[in-house]
């Protein structure tokens, strides 16, 4: 730390100094040696402050970007609730991406086995899960969207996707039948009904079909490893294509089918 300190001084004092290049070299090497320590501790906070002391001397380091945020999804956006650096996650999520799509390869990858597809197919999921944690429905399901169709063969990549899909439009499925609900009863019961009435019961279908949607196709990409959260996500579904096929409600049996075997 000291030396660090006396390096920046000297670099601030001297910029074109005899020892400039050198000490601009090793602050670089040290800042490193830093973030990997931080990363080791699974110090996020230290991983996310040093990190952007690289990016304030590069701002457009993919180096920094790339590992910050697929440190911080490891640790905190699959880890749980907590994500005390939800803001760093999609700020360096977003970065890297611009830096992924112009052909950028981080270090510390073989770039002959890179793929930049699947990195960007988890990096637009990161923003995913963030929106959707911070009440931004639709932007999540943009991002589920555009991970899965540049990764559609990933298993893990599209459960959690699809899983989130689900989750989304069920949600507005709810709000749609609550909204139907609050209308008065006039509304809701006149020969034809009224205007509102059935705007909110085209909605609840379309967002009913589209949850129906995803998580059969979670339950396609899940087969072969049945879970608590499996068991619930077809009970969930069973109900809402009950719903939308009161003649057929076990159809959604060969809904899953149909992707299984697309899969």
């Amino acid at each position: 730390a000291k030396a660090t300190e006396l390096a920046r001084a000297y670099l601030e004092k001297f910029p074109k100094g005899q020892y400039a290049e050198f000490l601009g070299k090793w602050l670089t090497g040290a800042r490193w040696a830093r973030f990997n320590e931080a990363i080791k501790k699974k110090d996020m906070a230290g991983m996310v402050s040093i990190g952007r002391e690289g990016l304030a001397q590069d701002p457009a380091d993919l180096n920094y970007l790339y590992w910050m945020a697929l440190n911080l999804r490891q640790n905190e956006l699959l880890g749980g609730s907590d994500t005390p650096n939800a803001e760093a996650a999609a700020e360096f999520s977003r970065k890297a991406i611009e830096r992924v799509e112009a052909g950028g390869v981080p270090v510390g990858v073989d770039a002959a086995k890179w793929n930049k597809d699947a990195n960007l197919a988890w990096l637009h999921q990161n923003l995913a899960l963030l929106a959707a944690r911070q009440g931004k429905p639709d932007e999540a399901l943009q991002h589920y969207e555009k991970s899965s169709a540049l990764s559609p063969k990933d298993p893990g990549l599209n459960a959690r996707n699809m899983l989130g899909c689900g989750t989304l439009h069920k949600s507005k499925y709810d709000q749609a039948v609550a909204q139907y609900q609050a209308l008065p009863e006039a509304a809701r019961t006149s020969d034809p009904p009224a205007a509102e009435a059935t705007a909110a019961i085209d909605l609840a279908n379309r967002e009913a079909d589209a949850a129906i949607d995803c998580w059969a196709r979670f339950m396609a990409v899940t087969a072969a490893n049945p879970s608590e959260v499996r068991t619930k996500v077809e009970q969930a579904l069973a109900a809402l294509y009950k719903y939308r096929h009161p003649d057929e409600p076990l159809g959604y049996q060969a809904l899953v089918e149909k992707y299984r075997a697309g899969a």
